[in-house]
Parts: structure tokens; sequence; C-alpha cells
């Protein structure tokens, strides 16, 4: 999926609002170049950044305002360790959510278990188009078949103590 699809793709799935109500629903934001281009990531997943930035809202209750700072400089609490994690948002909860430049999947840290790493997806790539279908299952009414199309577009988000199965199975009560 191209830069510029993923972004008519997250805004198309919102529908359409009465005249005169604006929501500021699938709003995209920008990330300081710099950062974007220091990431040690794929061009293709730079490319998303770099053309059309992220939402600044997306269901699962994730927020997208940090500008790509590494972990252990955010919080300085945190060791070496952390500093390969650049920071682009939060959940719910209030953990970082971050691209692991070692092998360029994301994930959060859950703060309130030592820093615990849980898997979201294997690219940046990815987790855009998941985060497509997650507005698109909702628009929806949760018909469609949300775990087979996320399984198609990455298998390993659907394994035991990731992210998405929770997430979605919380968003469908």
């Amino acid at each position: 999926m191209k830069p510029t699809e993923f972004k008519k793709r997250f805004q198309s799935a919102f529908g359409e609002l009465p005249d005169g109500v604006d929501l500021d629903l699938g709003k995209f934001r920008e990330f300081p170049r710099e950062q974007v281009e220091s990431l040690q990531i794929s061009e293709k997943d730079k490319s998303i950044l770099r053309e059309v930035g992220f939402p600044e809202d997306a269901a699962p209750f994730l927020s997208f305002t940090y500008n790509l700072e590494r972990m252990n400089e955010l919080q300085s609490s945190l060791g070496e360790e952390f500093a390969s994690f650049r920071v682009f948002g939060h959940n719910g909860s209030g953990d970082f959510i971050s691209i692991d430049e070692a092998d360029g999947s994301i994930c959060y840290h859950n703060h309130d278990n030592r820093m615990q790493r849980i898997f979201i997806n294997s690219s940046l790539s990815q987790f855009a188009e998941a985060l497509c279908l997650m507005a698109e299952a909702i628009e929806a009414d949760y018909s469609i078949d949300f775990i087979g199309a996320l399984s198609d577009i990455d298998s390993a988000a659907w394994k035991d103590r990731t992210f998405w199965p929770s997430e979605y199975e919380m968003m469908k009560e």
C-alpha cells in the first residue's frame, strides 16, 4: 500500500458526517524530516512518515504525538537497551508506542509491567494497514473478518501475547 493510499483508506473508513459536523477524524500529522531520515528502517516504512505522516489518533485508543525520539532519551531512567526504540505514539494507558530500529517492528512497552515489550506489527507498513482494517471493522460494526484479514497482512500480529487479539476483543464488547 502506497503512503497516499494508506491516508485515503484510513480517512474513508469513517464514512460521511452530517454537514457542519467536524470531529477531526482522520487528521494526519507530520514528523520532523531529520528524525524520519535518521530512522534505521526500510525505505517503504520511512516513505509513509515522510509523505503522509500518521493519524493523530486511531482505534483502539492510540495517539501519535511524539517525534520519533529515542525511548531512553524521553525517559532517562531507561538504559541503553531502550536506545533502539523510537517513540512516535502512546496507547490509552500512556505506554509508549515505538519503532524498534533493530528489526523495524512496532511495539509498545507496558510501563505497569517493568516496560515489558508487547509486539504490535512486524513493520510500520503493516501497522498502517492494521489501523485501516480496525477503522473499517468498527465502521462495519465488526461484520468483516478482522482476524483473517490481519493474519493476511501480518501473521505474527495475531499470536498470543501480542497487541491485536486482546484489543480487538475489547473493542467488540
